[in-house]
């Protein structure tokens, strides 16, 4: 009879102590946020604060610059590689210029002229479609992405 009871109460005092037991936090209350307490109305009512629409956030003066220098030496190293016919070699300083730079819309149209070169039609056709999707406003690029899709779904 007391082996039962022992096997009974003990358990029992464990877990009523564990569920009496303060946290550490304030008793699991969540934290009253910083903002300013609401503003009652002229009438003394509770007014919900205005939600507006998202901003991008200011970019601070110590942020770090555009790699536009980078974008422009490689798109410069691709120029005289593809002049000397290395066409494999300008394909890579461009796709480099594209990690940097993803969304230039005049790297997508100077890798579909370089695919073009090499061939590679379809390739060409899709990158210049890329191009095009970022282009914008960019009337003589859309022209001329138009132009190199053409030619390769002609061939």
């Amino acid at each position: 009879m007391l082996k039962t009871l022992f096997l009974v109460a003990v358990p029992i005092i464990f877990l009523a102590g564990c569920a009496t037991t303060p946290l550490p936090d304030g008793g699991g209350v969540p934290p009253q946020s910083q903002a300013e307490p609401p503003v009652p109305s002229s009438s003394g009512r509770y007014q919900p604060p205005e939600i507006t629409a998202y901003r991008e956030p200011a970019i601070p003066e110590h942020a770090r610059p555009q790699p536009a220098r980078a974008v422009q030496a490689l798109m410069d190293r691709a120029r005289r590689q593809q002049q000397n016919g290395e066409l494999v070699a300008a394909a890579s300083s461009l796709e480099r210029a594209l990690r940097i730079e993803p969304k230039n819309a005049e790297l997508w149209n100077r890798l579909a002229h370089v695919r073009y070169e090499q061939k590679q039609y379809s390739l060409a056709a899709s990158l210049a479609a890329k191009s095009n999707a970022l282009a914008g406003s960019d009337g003589a690029l859309r022209a001329d992405n138009d132009e190199l899709i053409r030619r390769a779904r002609s061939l």
